[in-house]
């Protein structure tokens, strides 16, 4: 399997690359989490620090991936909330070609989470996903995601 040159630029930047799901001619193939990504991942926090995308997608309200919760309560981390708006309006999925140009793209960095790390795993997603604002009841105010 080669690398994107994408990929290879945020390797040499100093990322960790995380993949749950790559395709094999037309067929999709899952595989579980490689634990050696979870260690890489916990080295990575106690050296300095790790960003997460939680819905692992540019799709506006997709659901959190559960690694997010288990990473969190495993290592314990200073969890701070990152909003990014107008991504998925002005790139295509990959994030690589434009779809609109002009779009305002903001990034907003919210206090720091109190996180109560013996919430079920359901409510620690939640919070995390009304902190980043892509809650579903944030979607459609008024019901219950």
């Amino acid at each position: 399997m080669t690398k994107s040159w994408v990929t290879r630029l945020f390797q040499l930047a100093g990322s960790i690359t995380i993949r749950k799901a790559w395709n094999e001619g037309s067929k999709e193939v899952r595989q579980g989490l490689d634990p050696s990504d979870t260690r890489k991942i916990e080295r990575a926090l106690r050296r300095s620090w790790v960003i997460n995308f939680p819905q692992g997608t540019t799709t506006p309200f997709a659901p959190g991936r559960k690694g997010t919760v288990l990473l969190i309560k495993q290592t314990q981390p200073i969890v701070i909330p990152i909003v990014v708006s107008g991504f998925n309006i002005a790139f295509d999925k990959k994030g690589l070609k434009f779809k609109k140009k002009g779009t305002t793209l903001s990034v907003k960095f919210k206090e720091p989470l109190q996180v109560d790390y013996n919430m079920s795993n359901n409510e620690m997603m939640e919070t995390i996903m009304i902190a980043i604002e892509q809650s579903k009841t944030q979607q459609y105010p008024g019901t219950i995601a």
